[in-house]
């Protein structure tokens, strides 16, 4: 980085972030031995805490809860000018006549390259980290939006060039090598994700954790080459630090599958890069779960697929899902979920939360989810269609609807996100009057319906 860039970016950066940001590049040089993190020359930037491979990653750190971060991501002039090139070429010019689809960006390998840019915050700077586009509708729907400054969905790896630059070996940040901003296109609110991802962890249920940051993107060296991103949600990732916090270890397979989990599924539906392509354990579940002995001998059935899968915990996601009215997960979303295995059997995860609390007209889930058994979403219909585990699913569902909705502890957890929103939103007290309404639905729906189902 040329010394006339770095200080029209310090003058940029006073303007930009209150935190008062150093946006120098530091004085690091190579070393002749990386092998060891100790003998490495890092830049005047770096800070052990905030950079260092941590033993244990600073969750506090990385996903504060009482205020909003402000991030600037730098990129190069050239940089810049490439990714907006590169979908140009793969989606046209922007706006609503834009043509490109989330599949169809998949076949544009440009589209999706990692780019290297600098990350400042907290008064901090991250350098060189790897940072690209998610190719997928989320990126083709925030091209379609904008004519002007498209409000790009990221992907990033804090030490993704480290083979290229040493001294960014092993950076992190507070702990964490991989994070994803996403850009609340489908969350008015902002704060859907957090306050549903704040639910399922209090009740063992593994969710992303997340923050809010103001984000703004730097592309030249002049004060004028920024652009307000606005407000972005920076959560973790399927990685390590998540399954450490939550299993035995992180070495197990791991699928973010894109189907109901019906009968005629097929193992390239459980494709990916976390998993060791035998897919053995997805094979004893699947075959567990469409077992024939399921209307014959459901003691039977159960023993099997509980051998296979944490049934409990599936019910456990379940139930808060449906209390929580979330419409983005399984059953109506094909996907949107990950399975891994730990001790034999595979576990249940939620991921994106952005549609959970739905207000005003927003579509709930159903108590008895009969629109997601029609639409396919075989697990849950298997599950409810056994008596003994719709019993289960029921005392939960009750349980949770009196835990959260009418004790108050969804609005306290509302209330306590509600310091990341700008003064005057009204975003908050929707989410609040979300708890009334859906407690009132789901006592209804326990009132009204016995665990007997078909087959």
């Amino acid at each position: 980085m040329k010394q006339a860039r770095a200080a029209l970016l310090v003058r940029a950066g006073a303007l930009l972030l209150a935190g008062g940001i150093v946006w120098g590049c530091g004085s690091s040089t190579q070393s002749d031995d990386v092998a060891d993190d100790t003998t490495i020359s890092r830049g005047s930037e770096w800070v052990e805490s905030s950079h260092g491979k941590l033993d244990v990653p600073d969750t506090t750190g990385a996903f504060p809860i009482g205020s909003r971060r402000s991030m600037v991501i730098s990129f190069s002039k050239e940089t810049w000018d490439t990714i907006l090139a590169n979908m140009t070429t793969a989606c046209g010019a922007t706006g609503a006549s834009a043509t490109c689809t989330g599949s169809g960006l998949d076949a544009f390998d440009a589209v999706s390259a990692w780019h290297t840019a600098d990350i400042l915050t907290d008064g901090q700077k991250w350098a060189t980290v790897g940072i690209k586009l998610r190719s997928n509708s989320e990126l083709a729907n925030a091209w379609k939006a904008s004519q002007s400054s498209p409000r790009f969905p990221f992907r990033i790896t804090m030490d993704k060039w480290e083979d290229e630059q040493p001294t960014i070996k092993n950076q992190r940040f507070y702990g964490f090598q991989k994070l994803s901003l996403t850009n609340l296109a489908g969350d008015s609110s902002s704060l859907r994700h957090q306050v549903a991802s704040l639910v399922y962890r209090s009740k063992g249920v593994p969710a992303y954790r997340s923050t809010l940051v103001s984000l703004r993107i730097a592309h030249g060296t002049g004060i004028n080459d920024t652009i307000d991103g606005g407000v972005y949600s920076l959560r973790e990732m399927l990685d390590g630090p998540m399954l450490k916090r939550w299993f035995s270890g992180s070495n197990g397979n791991l699928y973010e599958p894109a189907s109901f989990l019906t009968a005629a599924y097929t193992t390239s539906e459980f494709a990916g890069d976390g998993n060791d392509k035998t897919y053995t354990d997805v094979i004893a579940f699947m075959g567990a779960l469409h077992a024939v002995n399921r209307t014959t001998d459901r003691a039977a059935w159960r023993t099997t697929l509980q051998n296979t899968f944490d049934v409990g915990g599936f019910i456990n996601w379940l139930a808060i899902s449906t209390v929580l009215g979330d419409k983005g997960g399984y059953g109506f979303e094909d996907g949107n979920y990950a399975l891994y295995a730990d001790q034999g059997k595979l576990h249940w995860m939620a991921l994106d939360l952005d549609e959970a609390l739905p207000t005003g007209n927003g579509v709930y889930r159903g108590a008895w989810h009969l629109d997601e058994i029609t639409a396919g979403a075989s697990l849950v219909k298997n599950v409810l269609a056994d008596s003994v585990l719709c019993e289960t699913y029921k005392t939960q569902l009750a349980a949770y609807a009196t835990s959260e909705l009418s004790s108050g502890s969804l609005t306290a957890r509302v209330t306590a996100l509600a310091s990341q929103l700008l003064p005057g939103s009204t975003a908050a007290d929707k989410l609040k009057a979300f708890a009334e309404v859906r407690k009132t639905t789901i006592d209804s729906s326990l009132s009204n319906h016995a665990c007997i189902w078909g087959n």
